[in-house]
């Protein structure tokens, strides 16, 4: 009975953030690892910061307080101790019944999510390491899970696939590794360009929850078409396909993650396992004293309006009741906090009490002088080198009037070697070709 009273909140407590009201494609638009500790992360803010009680409406304050009276922001250990755990204690792991719980998901999901020895460890040291992170995705998850969700299922994907989110990224849209990969799918560079994410001065839509969502979720499945093995798709998501095709040939043809696991970069070894152990502790957090923190807000109360025109965030705010860092949390693609939009319309994301004032103030923002007049030039499309015989990346950058360090984000480049034939994507200014 606990159980089910436990899956009951979960799924309002999920199902508060489906309503989404979050960005759209723009128009005119074109249609077209990482584990959690080695991220750059920033906080996101509180709920309280961006949905202020006195922003909002008779209505929706009643059906806030029916959301906390039913438990859908809930952090309240007291309700959700179901084992009458001491605060910070870390409960010893019952193999047994460790087993059980993962042969029920095993028995739930498309994926192997079988007990093993390597996920066994990974567990032991999350639950007891990781306890107040994983308390965090917790907390976070509403915010994004119904829209991973609802993408993973259009596409046929599994739906334990939203966990890959929580390892790459933390959840956290602004997140960025030490290797370059930015969003909360944790895209580099070249590989967002070649699912066609936009990235240029302003815009990032690794950054953007749903377009980097859609991507991904088309990535995947681009992989797993490749190897038809979910986990070799996800080795391949994490060290790229070519360090998986070595592994195999290096094991003599092996098609398992498991037997070709040795074969593979040492992060990646460890990938797999992670996964497996986040999706396990966030399915059965309470049996392990870990508990929801600092909830999200949820999206039922966002909406979107399109902007035509250029817009800061700093010219927004005033008329608003918001902070313009409350509007850069809800809208982490804009870069440099400016909406860049002449010839396309591009989406802003708000609390939907605060559309009509958007919308009636709207001129009026554009009369609010900005720090500075943003000049807005976009970035062209790409060219693709092919390295010729005697190239190095010196020589290259000079040619397109780039810098070597450029030339390595761009292609995801951890050195100077490069081989003849090699495909090199440069953003470089037409003028100076």
């Amino acid at each position: 009975m606990m159980r089910l009273r436990t899956a009951v909140i979960s799924a309002i407590f999920f199902g508060c953030a489906a309503a989404s009201g979050w960005a759209q494609t723009p128009e005119a638009a074109p249609s077209d690892s990482l584990l959690l500790d080695s991220l750059e992360v920033q906080e996101p803010l509180d709920s309280a910061e961006i949905l202020a009680p006195d922003a909002l409406t008779e209505s929706e304050l009643a059906w806030l307080n029916y959301l906390d009276e039913n438990w859908c922001f809930s952090t309240d250990t007291a309700l959700l101790n179901i084992r009458d755990f001491t605060s910070g204690d870390t409960p010893a792991l019952d193999t047994a019944a460790l087993q059980s719980r993962m042969a029920l998901l095993d028995a739930q999901s498309p994926l192997d999510l079988a007990w093993n020895p390597v996920v066994h460890s990974r567990i032991a040291f999350y639950a007891s390491k990781r306890k107040k992170h994983l308390g965090t995705m917790l907390g976070r998850a509403p915010a994004y899970f119904p829209l991973f969700e609802e993408a993973l299922d259009r596409h046929g994907l599994p739906l334990e696939l939203k966990y890959l989110a929580v390892v790459e990224s933390g959840l956290n849209p602004t997140a960025r590794s030490h290797a370059g990969a930015r969003g909360l799918w944790q895209f580099m560079y070249a590989t967002a360009k070649y699912q066609g994410l936009r990235i240029d001065s302003y815009i990032d839509e690794r950054r953007d929850p749903v377009r980097s969502t859609e991507a991904a979720c088309l990535y995947l499945k681009r992989l797993y078409s490749i190897y038809d093995d979910w986990y070799l798709a996800l080795a391949a998501y994490n060290a790229g396909p070519g360090n998986v095709n070595r592994a195999i040939r290096r094991s003599g043809g092996k098609d398992n993650f498991w037997e070709i696991r040795f074969f593979l970069p040492r992060e990646t070894r460890n990938y797999v396992p992670a996964f497996m152990s986040v999706a396990y502790l966030m399915e059965f957090p309470e049996e392990h004293n870990i508990f929801p923190r600092e909830a999200a807000p949820s999206f039922a109360f966002l909406d979107t309006v399109m902007v035509n025109e250029v817009l800061r965030f700093d010219q927004i705010a005033p008329l608003l009741d918001m902070e313009a860092s409350a509007l850069a949390h809800l809208n982490p693609m804009y870069r440099l906090d400016i909406i860049p939009a002449t010839t396309e319309r591009w989406p802003l994301v708000l609390p939907h009490a605060e559309i009509p004032s958007f919308l009636a103030f709207q001129d009026s923002m554009q009369l609010i002088e900005p720090e500075r007049t943003p000049e807005i030039v976009f970035v062209p499309e790409p060219v693709t080198y092919r390295v010729k015989n005697g190239d190095v990346l010196g020589k290259i950058a000079d040619r397109y009037g780039v810098s070597v360090r450029q030339l390595r984000e761009w292609n995801d480049l951890s050195g100077s070697m490069i081989r003849i034939g090699q495909k090199l994507i440069i953003h470089a200014d037409p003028s100076k070709l």
